[in-house]
């Protein structure tokens, strides 16, 4: 189904974060969709420039109010998990490209980053850390 009337509900860090945030959403009943980030009009040789494009999460206007509540549960677990890896210790990662190991805060987990030696794309751990995230809104499917 095509959303007719679309508003950007949500910037997000990252393309993980936008397709977490839209199933999310989407379990809770509302038609969402992630507009990920696979330009590389921002890229070069020491990583991506900040803004140039955004992952986003679009829904459809008439579910703003509907959205707002979830949007904030997600903003309060994702504060509590970056609260709760300060605790952690930094991640290390060894670039596949020049074979070199880099340091990462605990909060990168996850994500994926630049190498600081070669400038290629690295996998900062796994996406383990978000296991532990909560379910918001299951509807379920007999309900519906």
């Amino acid at each position: 189904m095509a959303i007719r009337d679309p508003v950007a509900v949500y910037n997000a860090a990252n393309n993980l974060e936008a397709t977490l945030l839209c199933e999310m959403l989407q379990a809770g009943g509302i038609e969402a969709h992630a507009v990920e980030d696979v330009s590389q009009v921002g890229a070069w040789m020491f990583g991506l420039l900040p803004e140039i494009h955004k992952p986003q999460v679009w829904i459809e206007r008439a579910d703003i109010e509907r959205a707002e509540q979830l949007l904030e549960e997600f903003e309060r677990q994702k504060t509590e998990k970056l609260d709760a890896d300060g605790d952690r210790s930094p991640v290390e990662v060894v670039c596949e490209e020049c074979k070199k190991a880099s340091t990462f805060p605990a909060s990168r987990l996850g994500t994926v980053e630049t190498c600081p030696h070669c400038g290629a794309f690295v996998d900062v751990g796994d996406d383990a850390g978000f296991e532990d995230w909560k379910e918001i809104g299951r509807v379920d499917s007999e309900s519906t």
